[in-house]
Parts: C-alpha cells; sequence; structure tokens
C-alpha cells in the first residue's frame, strides 16, 4: 500500500493565496497542489538563472481559470524527501506570470535571489 505525500506551504505561500484576485484562482491553485500530490498533474522543471536564481529543485505550471487565455498565473513547488523517498509536496510561491513574479518570490523564500 502506497502512502500519501503530505502538502506542505513554506512560510509566506498563504498571503501568495491571499493576493490572487479572486476565490476561483485561489480554488484552481488548491486543486492544482492537490493534483500534483495525487500523481495527477506534474509541472515543468526549473533550473539556475541568472534573472531568477537557483530553483533545479523546482518546478513551475502555468494556469488561469479563464480557459481561453493565456495563462496569467505561475505556481511553484517542489518534493520534499526524508532522505529516502519523497514524502511531501512543498507549496513555494504562486504569483502572476508577468514579471517573473512567482519566480521572485520563490526565489526569496528559499534564500536564493541571484546576487
Amino acid at each position: 500500500m502506497s502512502s500519501r505525500l503530505r502538502m506542505e506551504v513554506l512560510p509566506g505561500f498563504q498571503e501568495d493565496l491571499d493576493a490572487l484576485p479572486d476565490l476561483r484562482t485561489r480554488k484552481m491553485t488548491i486543486d492544482l497542489i492537490v493534483a500534483i500530490r495525487d500523481g495527477t498533474v506534474r509541472g515543468v522543471p526549473l533550473d539556475d538563472r541568472v534573472a531568477t536564481g537557483d530553483l533545479r529543485d523546482c518546478f513551475k505550471l502555468y494556469f488561469d481559470p479563464i480557459g481561453n487565455v493565456k495563462p496569467r498565473f505561475r505556481l511553484v513547488y517542489r518534493f520534499a524527501s526524508d532522505g529516502i523517498a519523497v514524502v511531501a509536496v512543498q507549496a513555494v510561491a504562486v504569483g502572476r506570470r508577468q514579471g517573473l513574479d512567482a519566480y521572485f518570490r520563490a526565489a526569496r523564500r528559499l534564500d536564493r535571489l541571484p546576487d
């Protein structure tokens, strides 16, 4: 029997969630984290960029509750391990795509802002 991954949020993520423009967008964010935890959705791996810092252990998902537009939001998350196996999905940051907002929030929370 496989155990379900825990869901964790890094300090500051709740403020990101509260700052999203409406309940629909906040709900979609939570639904995505649950889908990641359950293994039905997987984002794209991030890397180390001069502009946004080292986020190589993180993934990104673009999303928008309005389905017929270019996604306006980005969710950054990572998997936490106990040294042997992955035990949790950690919600790192969520924000607008514009201006790399979610990446900067993630890098700040992980203390990885570029020099």
